[in-house]
């Protein structure tokens, strides 16, 4: 009877044991590092899609957009008075170099390609948008072009360019590199320091 006694005490102390290492290895595996902050391509391309959802459609021209760094004579009360003044020149030259007529087009995909119609060409390329920075970049066969993207609301966004940036992107668009009303909008630019220019586009 001590025999069997002794047997079964053993038996359930082994069982115990077992038990245990179960389940302190069941917590090790669920503090594993690898396991809980582990980052798949998987998630990566889920989170994109989900961003670039947010730009989905066709945006087009409605106007200049303009952007001030603030960090010359332009700062304080100054910066918007400037931005107006520039907006209206921008207006006029744009309709000169025909914008107004062949109304440019963002077209963005939540694949992350994208399409630009501007001044009689589609131009195919992709991008990478985010949203927290309000940027994003443009890529040409692997050409990359920045910019400020900045929502306004829904329906409505402002995508901005460096001047010469700007400059490229009409010069992208192919025959108008030697146009005098490109020119004309390059003088203009020149007399602004610190100046984003581009389009304000709606859905």
């Amino acid at each position: 009877m001590k025999r069997i006694l002794s047997f079964l005490l053993v038996a359930l102390v082994l069982a115990s044991c077992s038990s245990n290492r179960n389940v302190v290895a069941g917590q090790g595996r669920d503090l594993n590092p690898d396991e809980v902050f582990t980052i798949t391509d998987d998630d990566i391309a889920r989170e994109t899609w989900k961003i670039n959802s947010t730009l989905k459609g066709e945006w087009k021209y409605n106007g200049p957009s303009v952007g001030v760094s603030g960090k010359n004579v332009l700062a304080g009360i100054a910066k918007p008075i400037a931005k107006s003044k520039l907006k209206k020149k921008l207006k006029n030259a744009f309709k000169k170099v025909g914008l107004d007529k062949a109304r440019p087009e963002f077209v963005f995909n939540e694949d992350g390609t994208c399409r630009i119609k501007l001044l009689g060409a589609s131009m195919k390329g992709t991008y990478n948008y985010n949203p927290s920075q309000e940027k994003i970049t443009i890529k040409w066969h692997g050409v990359p072009l920045n910019a400020n993207l900045r929502r306004d609301g829904k329906k409505k966004l402002h995508i901005t360019f460096e001047a010469d940036k700007f400059l490229s992107l009409l010069s992208l668009a192919g025959r108008f590199t030697d146009n005098s009303a490109i020119k004309a909008v390059s003088t203009l630019l020149d007399n602004y320091e610190d100046v984003m220019v581009g389009f304000e586009l709606k859905k």
